[in-house]
């Protein structure tokens, strides 16, 4: 047992678990535990499991760190989840408890450890039932935690509440809930927890006398905090500040419900955000506070100690026993009890009736600390600082790394003499009370305690020099307390007019806040470093687990609906061909059983993929395309193993859910699909909201769908569906189980229910019995525990939330609640702590003249506010931000019926919505007011690389609740179009065309919305394709619509638009068109996706399924020439890649071909010796021919190994070719083709690569004979051998290694052999041998390059990262990241400058280039199919692909300014061999060996 909010106590309750470190398994066993370690870790013992629970999410050590992707929270009750039916609930109304519960990281922080599942045919070891999945081949290397989202195991887990555990006989009794969002039935801590951990850091201020530390505090908020915040914001951070210490009335009051309400507010913190505390404490505790509770055996003990009577009738005052606890205590009485003024209004009533109080609690101290012995001392009397400091600093080993100490040394030339002379044995003043002399006891022990716990470069020791501790306290008190006062304060005026004293507390503060932030985004970067998705976006991940996250914690707060589930059961496990439609009325668990659905789906069939989505849990699964989308993706990639890339819109959807559900039963692949709350989607086109329904299923495929039954959305599927169609009716509870619940549910908030609360509880149900309409009605008796008031119950959900917001706004203020909700209500997707910090400091309803900051009183409102909401609202993370969102759509069409004015016209300047624009304008900034410094905050559109998505999210929203259009800010302006792609994506931007409602008339917002549609999966990728997927569609688009009958003068914008993309304003990849191309569009179009299956078929005349280059190289000297090999069509040809403007179209020239050397016997790789010449390998023979001439010049001798052919260049005069049997190297004459040297590395070694350095002077081989692998140099040009590299107990990977032009550096791979350890990268000095850099990037590395210019390695990863090594130094210069698959292809331009990424397994289909010299991206492109051969020329200026089953070459030119251009040295431009015109193709014919000139032909 324990007082909710003594730490003391809880040190006594957990002196087992709060002792250990974060490592030791004890600590993770207490952390795991049900049942007791709930009582005993909640912040009902001092708020301690708090700080526990913050300690597993921040753990550093892997020891501790715990896997927490749904798949590994199969015992994570949920922040809100009730204790488990034998575990009877302590808790108190009061602070919010942070129950013991799996680490819950971020999303990608949980893959850190995670790798891909070692299986053989099947994926997803070590998951349960997961190897009776039939999975596609491509998702065998997923990490297991994927497999686990794909399949929908990651929605199972225990069900706390079992069927039958409703016992109307006063039995145990069931968590309960069957709202919508699950609307959790426990009292614990705070919001739900966001799928993903939050870029978000907290500060946390502890102060023990806000009085005495107002002026740092002061200088915290209006200067370090607006300065921190920007700084972070660059990185896409959010930086929020918690301060409730501000000497408010409620702080006054010395009861408990300041203290639970500091630590309530913590604990919600600690859910989602990095927490940095900072203490402020000198000379003083603070305020005591009496115990809330004390042991039976403790408080007995006391009374027996008590001589005086008078002592023990104080203690049996104001203590009583609380026979309901387990065990029982006595616990601290209301002050309204003995105290009734404390319930006036009158301000002179209530200020009386606290001097009377604070007598009461003086009186009681000083009898506890006689009766008390120390022990118990330290376990019961406490202040708030204490308990704070207990559940940071003492509970968590990362809290305290991260926490700020600032101790104020007040110092003078006799403080010393006269500290020893005015002080007793124990430090304290003689004179001195006991209650005093305890709290400078505890003071001491505090201050030591944080000195061993704390680094020292985090305690501040502030001076203050020539000041007389006690001379301030004289003349604000007019006492004489000698020169020690009682609590050692010094007034603000003596601190602001010392300037150095203010300049070191602003510096310091700012040096080691930004170094601790720095620290958490470095730290938080590195642990949320994506696991490869193979190709699947990671968005598409976040989304799976934000929803399997909350189906298992709306399935844990279920109640008693065996039958249903069984009609279900029957369904799924049945023949039915049709969709099942579970109906019910709004409130009566539809949610939570669907989720239960979802979790038992997994036993009843252990093979079926179960594929859950509930509408509105995240901000994605709003619109009903946006969840057909993700249904579909996921459908598609169990199917097929890939993502299924169509055009983003409903009848496409419709269309392919029928055909991919078709496949997936003829692949006798069970699938049961889940859809809760479908008529609650966002939707203007009512018509076709019930469409996309299948009427008739396939075999193996289920379909349920939840929908309220009084909604037009179930009468309209009603009409539709025939009547054998399934349908499950929930009805409301029955009143026996309504009351057994409601009583429960209030003994779970509050666990104190007098007599008439209960009888005024039980009659409450008899009107209405829905399941949220209890939840609704034991939240609001919770709040009048210990208070005599009469429940009246409305009757229906909408009238009891009217109810609970009257009594809302009789706590809290009318003018504040109404004017906190309207925001709430009024934002998009909700709002984040920091913004409603700022939007409320701005209402001066929540200025007060009697705090240091005058908006001080808000944050103490928020804290309030957010205590009052804890089961009604919940986190949800959009775009990295944790946002309060309401939990429950009823509860949210309640709150904007309320207010949210219904004329937005009318009090523009006033309204939410107006405030909100205004805000994310960052209008406020520029009035600059004097008194809202520290709460302004500029509102850029990209900050560095950082885009401001929230206001990209939320500005559009708000304009057009104002104005009723955003066509022409928004809509209308090409560069917010870009931001809104980069910086949020397509699909919210096709939702705000949405919102528009006449978008349909408009010719400008048609065409942008059909193109946006079509281009969707390339601009979802990277919205930097915006003008490469405006040059290739809009045309098309346009050419469509003048087909239809519209004009030039209806899409006046799309015609700008097009006509931007000829020249970009960004850098941009815009692919060129060749002159041979008859119908433009029908090639552009060939480039990207197809739109749908009739344009495929069209599209398909480009593609010959048996012809693809297999090779393609660049022609030295020029930059425009290139040569590619067919081995299909033995063929070599020479293309020119254009660039240059066509005159008609003001389009770019593509590549044309020049010549064709037909006959050429498979080639598959050539050399360039020079323009005109290549040596090409032809089967496995080593071919020289004339381009220009188009002959066969010689034939090299030997005959390359079949499997390893490798060759590379000595100059223009010779050829180093592996031999046949791998034993050698030959030197060939590329002219005689005679061998005129040879390399032999020893008897029986063989060779299993071959590097030539770009002069032809150094030549590096890999053995794979020699134990371990070794490399062996070789000068070519002396012909002999330089180098036998090694590392014992390590091989080379020597196809992974690279060599800089002049050879002075290699780069390899290497890798441990005994060890399964990731392999690393070695660098050496071929100039001394000597191992010059070694670099461990912790995952594989899958390709490798190394730049001269630069002086650079760059290393592919199988992470889908790309690392820039500097090789001076040897740090890593760049991390480069965007990529979805492992990049295993790196392709350097000639100038070393630049380059180019890609995945050559065609997982992820994009191309980036990057600018190696900024380390920036500079342009990316998503082709249509797989690429088979990469180059870059011209310093990046051009890119040439091949494509997979294609007859044609593209070309990509890089337009736009590109940052840094002029600052390069290019160079004296080189000149080109070749001088053909460019209309016309010479082919030539080689059947013979000598070859023939056939006449030149177009």
């Amino acid at each position: 047992m324990g007082s909710s909010c003594s730490s003391g106590q809880a040190h006594k309750d957990k002196d087992s678990v709060s002792t250990h470190s974060e490592e030791s398994p004890s600590y993770k066993a207490a952390s795991g535990k049900g049942g007791n370690a709930q009582h005993e870790t909640s912040v009902g013992g001092g708020g301690s499991s708090a700080g526990e629970c913050r300690a597993e999410r921040d753990g550093t050590s892997s020891s501790s760190s715990i896997v927490a992707t749904s798949a590994g929270r199969k015992n994570d009750p949920g922040p809100l989840s009730p204790p488990t039916p034998s575990t009877p609930s302590t808790a108190n109304a009061g602070p919010p408890s942070c129950e013991p519960k799996t680490n819950r990281e971020g999303f990608f922080r949980a893959l850190k450890d995670v790798g891909p599942s070692t299986v053989s045919g099947k994926g997803g070891g070590g998951i349960p039932g997961i190897n009776q999945l039939a999975i596609p081949p491509e998702l065998h290397q997923l990490p297991s935690a994927l497999l686990a989202l794909l399949t929908g195991r990651a929605l199972g887990a225990p069900v706390v509440c079992t069927p039958g555990a409703v016992s109307g006989t006063g039995g145990q009794i069931a968590p309960v809930a069957g709202i919508p969002a699950g609307l959790p039935s426990s009292g614990s801590g705070g919001l739900l927890r966001s799928p993903d951990r939050c870029s978000k850091i907290s500060i946390y201020v502890c102060a023990a006398d806000s009085q005495d530390c107002c002026v740092e505090k002061g200088l915290l908020h209006k200067v370090v905090y607006p300065k921190l915040r920007d700084y972070c914001r660059n990185s896409g951070f959010e930086v929020h500040i918690v301060d409730l210490h501000w000497k408010t009335a409620l702080e006054k009051q010395q009861d408990h419900e300041f203290p639970e309400l500091c630590l309530g507010e913590l604990s919600r913190q600690m859910e989602v955000a990095f927490v940095i505390p900072v203490l402020f404490l000198s000379h003083s505790l603070g305020t005591p506070l009496l115990p809330k509770t004390i042991e039976n055996q403790d408080f007995k003990a006391a009374v027996g100690r008590a001589v005086d009577p008078g002592d023990r009738d104080l203690l049996q005052k104001w203590y009583k026993l609380d026979s309901h606890a387990q065990p029982p205590c006595y616990r601290l009485q209301p002050i309204a009890s003995h105290i009734p003024g404390f319930k006036e209004d009158s301000s002179e009533e209530k200020e009386k009736a606290l001097r009377e109080w604070r007598t009461e609690i003086e009186r009681t101290l000083a009898v506890m600390v006689n009766v008390f012995p120390q022990e118990l001392r330290d376990t019961y009397l406490t202040t708030v600082v204490e308990q704070e400091v207990h559940n940071t600093v003492f509970m968590s080993q990362e809290l305290a790394k991260r926490c700020i100490w600032l101790c104020r040394v007040i110092s003078s030339m006799e403080n010393s003499d006269r500290e020893d002379a005015t002080t007793g044995g124990d430090g304290s003043p003689p004179s001195c009370s006991h209650g005093q002399a305890e709290l400078k006891r505890r003071l001491k022990i505090l201050q030591s305690d944080l000195r061993n716990q704390l680094s020292e470069k985090h305690i501040l020791r502030l001076p203050v020099e020539g000041y007389h501790i006690g001379d301030d306290d004289k003349k604000e008190d007019g006492q004489d307390c000698g020169v020690f006062s009682s609590n050692g304060t010094i007034s603000p005026s003596v601190l602001v007019e010392n300037p150095s004293y203010v300049e070191e507390v602003t510096e310091r503060l700012w040096h080691h806040l930004k170094e601790i932030s720095e620290v958490i985004m470095e730290e938080s970067q590195v642990k949320t470093t994506p696991k490869p998705t193979y190709g699947i976006e990671s968005s598409f991940f976040q989304e799976l687990d934000q929803q399997a996250t909350f189906c298992q914690q709306a399935a844990q707060c279920s109640v008693n609906r065996d039958s249903l589930l069984l009609d279900i059961k029957n369904y799924v496990t049945g023949d039915s061909h049709c969709p099942m439609i579970v109906h019910g009325p709004t409130g009566c668990g539809k949610t939570t059983l669907l989720a239960r659905t979802a979790q038992s789906c997994l036993t009843w069939c252990p093979d079926a993929f179960v594929l859950a989505r509930f509408v509105g849990a995240t901000a994605e699964s709003y619109m009903i395309e946006q969840i057909l989308r993700s249904l579909i993706q996921q459908c598609a990639i169990i199917a097929y193993g890939q993502p299924y890339h169509i055009t983003h819109n409903l009848r496409t959807y419709t269309k392919s859910l029928k055909k991919i559900l078709l496949q997936a039963s003829a692949a006798q692949k069970k699938l049961i699909i889940i859809v809760d709350g479908i008529d609650q989607v966002k939707r203007l086109d009512d018509s076709l909201s019930t469409s996309w329904v299948p009427l008739e299923l396939p075999n193996f495929i289920k379909i349920i769908l939840s929908a309220d039954d009084k909604g037009k959305w179930y009468e309209d599927l009603q009409t539709k569906l025939n009547e054998e169609s399934p349908k499950v009716e929930v009805l409301p509870l029955k009143k026996e189980e309504a009351q057994t619940i409601l009583m429960a549910s209030v003994m779970q908030y509050n666990h104190i229910l007098n007599n008439h609360l209960q009888d005024c509880v039980r009659s409450s149900v008899q009107e209405c019995t829905l399941p949220l309409y209890v939840k609704m009605l034991a939240w609001q008796t919770s709040w009048w525990s210990d208070k005599d008031h009469e429940i009246v119950p409305r009757g229906n959900i909408k009238d009891q939330i009217n109810s609970f917001l009257d009594e809302l706004e009789i706590f809290l203020g009318k003018v504040r609640v109404q004017n906190a909700l309207a925001l709430m209500a009024a934002s998009r997707f909700g709002l984040t702590d920091s913004e409603m910090l700022d939007l409320l400091a701005h209402d001066k309803s929540f200025h007060s003249d009697a705090t240091y900051v005058p908006w001080a009183p808000a944050c103490l409102f928020w804290a309030q506010l957010n205590k009052f909401l804890r089961p009604l609202v919940r986190w949800v993370q959009v775009g990295g931000y944790g946002l309060t969102q309401w939990r429950d759509f009823s509860l949210n069409s309640v709150i904007k019926d309320r207010y949210l004015p219904k004329d937005t016209s009318q009090g523009l300047g006033t309204s939410p919505h107006s405030i909100l624009a205004d805000y994310f304008n960052g209008k406020w900034v520029e009035e600059n007011l004097p008194e809202m410094t520290g709460r302004l905050i500029t509102q850029p559109i990209k900050s560095e690389n950082c885009y401001n998505r929230r206001k990209l999210d939320e500005l559009p929203f708000q304009v057009f609740s104002l104005v009723g259009t955003i066509r022409d800010k928004f809509l209308f302006d090409p560069s917010w179009l870009v931001h809104k792609l980069c910086g949020s994506d397509v699909y919210q931007l096709l939702e705000d065309i949405l919102m528009e409602k006449d978008w349909s008339e408009c010719g400008d917002l048609c065409l942008l919305k059909r193109w946006l549609e079509e281009s969707s999966a390339a601009l979802n990728y990277d919205g930097s394709q915006f003008y490469t997927q405006a040059y290739i569609r809009l045309q098309k688009i346009i050419d469509t619509a003048k087909s239809e009958g519209r004009g030039d003068q209806d899409y006046p914008f799309i015609q700008s638009l097009l006509k931007a993309s000829l020249d970009p304003p960004i850098t941009s990849l815009i692919p060129g068109i060749p002159d041979k191309v008859d119908d433009m569009n029908k090639y552009l179009m060939s480039l990207v996706e197809c739109e749908n299956e009739e344009d495929k078929e069209e599209n398909d005349e480009e593609y010959d399924e048996k012809h693809s280059f297999d090779f393609l190289c660049r022609l030295p000297p020029g930059k425009n020439l290139v040569a590619t090999a067919s081995s299909a069509h033995e063929e070599i040809c020479v293309w020119d890649v254009g660039g240059n403007k066509k005159d008609r179209h003001y389009r770019l020239e593509g590549p044309v071909k020049l010549c064709s050397l037909k006959g050429v016997p498979h080639p598959v790789a050539l050399k360039p010796v020079d323009g005109r010449r290549v040596v090409a390998l032809c089967r496995r023979e080593l071919r020289l021919y004339d381009l220009e001439n188009g002959c066969l010049l010689s034939r090299l001798k030997g005959v390359m190994n079949q499997k390893m052919p490798y060759y590379g260049l000595h100059g223009q005069g010779y050829v180093a070719a592996l031999s046949r049997n791998r034993m050698h190297v030959n030197l060939l004459h590329v002219d005689t083709g005679d061998c005129v040297a040879t390399f032999k590395a020893g008897e029986d070694r063989f060779l299993d690569s071959l590097l030539v350095s770009g002069d032809g002077r150094i030549l590096v081989c890999g053995d794979e004979t020699q134990k371990p692998f070794p490399l062996l140099v070789w000068d070519l040009a002396s012909r002999k051998l330089l180098y036998d590299l090694r590392i014992p107990r390590h091989d080379f990977v020597t196809r992974l290694a690279g060599i800089t032009y002049e050879g002075h550096y290699v780069c390899c791979v290497c890798k441990e052999v005994d060890e399964p350890s990731p392999n690393f990268i070695v660098v050496y000095d071929l100039q001394s041998g000597t191992l010059f850099k070694k670099w461990k990037p912790g995952v594989d590395t899958v390709s490798i390059d190394i730049s001269s210019p630069e002086g650079c390695v760059l290393s592919g990863l199988e992470d889908s990262r790309i690392l820039v090594w500097d090789l001076i130094t040897g740090n890593c210069r760049w991390r480069l990241s965007g990529h979805t698959a492992p990049v295993n292809v790196l392709r350097l331009d000639p100038s070393g400058t630049c380059f180019i990424s890609a995945d050559s397994e065609g997982r992820d289909r994009s191309l980036r280039l990057w600018d190696l010299h900024e380390g920036k991206l500079m342009a990316v492109y998503t082709p249509k199919k797989m690429a088979t051969a990469w180059e870059v020329l011209d310093h990046g200026k051009t890119i040439v692909l091949a494509f997979k089953d294609s007859t044609i070459i593209s070309a990509l030119h890089l337009k736009g300014k590109v940052e840094g251009e002029a600052d390069r040295i290019i160079g004296e431009e080189p000149k080109e061999f070749f001088n053909w015109d460019r209309r016309e193709c010479r082919v030539f014919n080689l059947c013979s060996e000598e070859g023939t000139v056939t006449c030149p032909t177009r």
